[in-house]
């Protein structure tokens, strides 16, 4: 049961986290010019329900988002999807492996804050 209610709480507060991203997750951005509405467009799909739940599996409530669970999520078939589109639509303007490697930063950068607001927002839902 305990174990099952944490899945749920972490669930959540993935889901919450993944929203904000979405919203605020381009102010971590510090690369080229040129990648920024891609990234801006991998975030914004990345808040989809399903997906957060398949990141809520990835993400260990004891470590948030490192460098090994950014890479897990970014290598998820879905992300992976998603950042191919935006590649093959870029038509040889932006490399996967930087698109990548911002996607990882931003995760990780945004997690301590971002994550701290999606944690209120889970207690506040539980009050």
């Amino acid at each position: 049961m305990v174990s099952v209610l944490s899945a749920v709480i972490i669930g959540k507060v993935i889901f919450y986290y993944l929203y904000e991203l979405a919203r605020k997750g381009i102010t971590y951005f510090s690369g080229k010019k040129e990648y920024k509405e891609a990234v801006k467009k991998i975030l914004d799909n990345l808040s989809d329900k399903k997906v957060s739940d398949n990141i809520s599996k990835i993400v260990d409530s004891k470590r948030g988002i490192d460098m090994g669970t950014a890479n897990e999520i970014v290598n998820m078939g879905y992300v992976q999807n998603q950042i191919k589109k935006v590649v093959d639509s870029a038509k040889g303007e932006i490399e996967q492996t930087e698109l990548e490697n911002q996607l990882k930063t931003i995760l990780i950068k945004s997690w301590a804050e971002l994550g701290d607001v999606a944690v209120d927002k889970v207690k506040k839902d539980i009050k």
